[in-house]
């Protein structure tokens, strides 16, 4: 009997990831299913854009890539992170996480979304034993005794024994799974853009702690920062409506000392930061991962590399499976990433919360963090462990 293949929802940055680390992993074929068309450039996104989304990817998550052959093509077109500047608006104290001090090439690195998007897909298309199914979208699912019947809009009809929800916060097919979700509506929005500078960066990411939220400048390739601006969603309003020099007039008085004066900003987006986190994660036969199942603050850049982690997990417990859908396999799987799940979930909600209070208590509380990691090199080196995901 052939096996059914495996059938992902959802064909993102996890998606295609969850994808290809299931076929390292032993699986023997996945579909992929994708309501917006997957294409390949006819040129590749060499030239750098000054409005392009990006995203960070740690140590860990290059180890990953590494894994499926694909790290090299990335950093090719990446800016590394050597070090990573933490510091807090109008207080003393700061740190320095190296990649010298961690005996590491680099902490991470920054790359253009477009350009790991063109990655993935590109090795995606070259196995062929991952069909992709793009431009479609499921219509319906019917439970069956070991596994799913899944319908899609185009009008076939897929069997699955295990079916993977990665279609995004609002996933449908998670309600569909039946697994609700819990939101959280911080009030605050992250505005996203690139700065152009006039000095390199010399592979500094800087994450600033203002009164409003945190304040991130991350390396990126040719003498230029992803932005990454937070606040209550009134004052992002009106960052959003400044000129291009009040802007950076704002901007470049935020900036802790030392970084690159900034001398252009790109295209400006905004996105609510409502954190979702699903109730469960996996049922019989199914499994939600990515921002289906947690999203996360983009403080310290960990969203995406949380799910890579969740996603190795995932494969390498029901690739090579000869019951990839069963409630115990996949309980397997919950119970290995719930601590890092809970630990970043954690951080990511409170961190932010803690640097805007303002009681003076809390305040001086803060400034000794920052030295005790400053001056404590094995404080500092577990954080560090820790943010690259190792």
């Amino acid at each position: 009997m052939t096996q059914q293949p495996l059938v992902i929802v959802g064909g993102g940055m996890a998606g295609a990831m969850l994808a290809l680390l299931l076929r390292r992993h032993g699986a023997g074929s996945v579909v992929l299913v994708e309501s917006h068309p997957l294409t390949l450039p006819e040129t590749p996104p060499l030239t750098p854009s000054f409005d392009a989304r990006s995203t960070a990817l740690s140590a860990g998550t290059l180890a990953v890539l590494d894994e499926l052959g694909l790290g090299l093509a990335i950093r090719e077109h990446a800016a590394a992170i050597g070090t990573v500047h933490v510091s807090r608006q109008s207080r003393l104290g700061l740190t320095r996480l190296s990649a010298q001090e961690e005996g590491v090439d680099q902490l991470g690195v920054v790359v253009e979304n477009r350009w790991l998007g063109f990655v993935l897909l590109g090795a995606l298309f070259s196995d062929d034993a991952i069909t992709v199914r793009a431009p479609d979208a499921l219509s319906g699912i019917r439970r069956l005794e070991h596994g799913y019947q899944v319908s899609l809009s185009s009008g076939d009809t897929l069997h699955t024994p295990l079916l993977i929800a990665a279609d995004g916060a609002r996933s449908k097919t998670r309600e569909w799974l039946g697994i609700s979700a819990r939101d959280h509506d911080t009030g605050h929005d992250a505005l996203i853009a690139n700065l152009s500078l006039a000095s390199s960066h010399e592979g500094i990411a800087y994450e600033r702690f203002l009164n409003e939220g945190p304040l991130a400048f991350l390396p990126l390739p040719d003498q230029r920062f992803a932005l990454v601006w937070t606040g209550p969603r009134e004052q992002v309003a009106q960052w959003m409506a400044m000129s291009e020099q009040d802007a950076l007039a704002q901007l470049q008085a935020r900036s802790p000392a030392g970084a690159p004066r900034l001398t252009g900003l790109g295209e400006r987006q905004r996105y609510p930061l409502v954190l979702t986190e699903s109730c469960a994660q996996v049922v019989p036969h199914g499994v939600v991962v990515g921002n289906a199942a947690h999203t996360l603050h983009p403080v310290a850049g960990q969203g995406f590399n949380l799910t890579v982690r969740d996603l190795q997990a995932l494969a390498s417990t029901v690739g090579g499976s000869d019951h990839p859908g069963s409630l115990r396999t996949l309980q397997a799987f919950a119970s290995r990433r719930e601590k890092d799940q809970a630990l970043i979930g954690q951080a990511s909600r409170w961190v932010p919360e803690l640097f805007r209070v303002q009681h003076p208590l809390f305040a001086h509380s803060r400034q000794l963090g920052l030295v005790a990691l400053d001056i404590l090199p094995g404080l500092r080196s577990g954080f560090a462990k820790r943010a690259m995901g190792l």
